[in-house]
């Protein structure tokens, strides 16, 4: 794997040592098919069954058994004056996260109903997605990434993530 195309993905989610370190337990509930909902902040996303989980209410990182996948999601550490702000902060970070990263492709996009910023891009041996969105003035930041060619299950689980992530109301 590529370290920075990882290094990329981890600066923009939040640095998995920090969730590992900071980690009492995720806020989770069962989701139907036997995966996990869990909550960062007022972000809902599904993770399947078998992902090692581990962060807390602000911060959340889970794997793939076998190492073929990673998710990172975390709240920002600090409120932004509004959307406006907010938004072209998530673009700063985006592209400070991904600036090493070759094959890298951001763009503007609506993520979990909320206006964002996306990247996407492959990198040796490694294919990844990371996102920035807001929700008024607070910044939620995400990445999702696999080993390449994308296993069926890791594919099954991006797809999951990105369809079940929703805002509480």
């Amino acid at each position: 794997m590529r370290i920075s195309l990882v290094m990329a993905l981890a600066v923009l989610a939040g640095c998995a040592q920090t969730v590992l370190v900071r980690a009492t337990s995720p806020v989770a509930s069962p989701a139907p098919g036997g995966a996990t909902t869990y909550a960062v902040g007022r972000l809902l996303f599904e993770v399947p069954a078998g992902w090692e989980a581990s962060g807390d209410a602000r911060r959340i990182s889970a794997a793939h058994p076998e190492g073929r996948g990673r998710l990172d999601v975390q709240v920002a550490d600090r409120a932004f004056r509004d959307e406006a702000e907010c938004l072209a902060e998530a673009g700063r970070a985006l592209e400070r996260g991904t600036a090493e990263a070759s094959g890298m492709r951001r763009h503007p996009t609506t993520f979990a109903g909320r206006p964002g910023v996306a990247a996407e891009g492959d990198q040796g041996a490694w294919h990844g997605w990371a996102w920035a969105l807001c929700d008024g003035a607070t910044q939620y930041r995400a990445s999702f990434f696999g080993a390449t060619p994308l296993a069926d299950d890791v594919l099954a689980a991006w797809s999951s993530f990105t369809r079940s992530a929703r805002l509480q109301p």
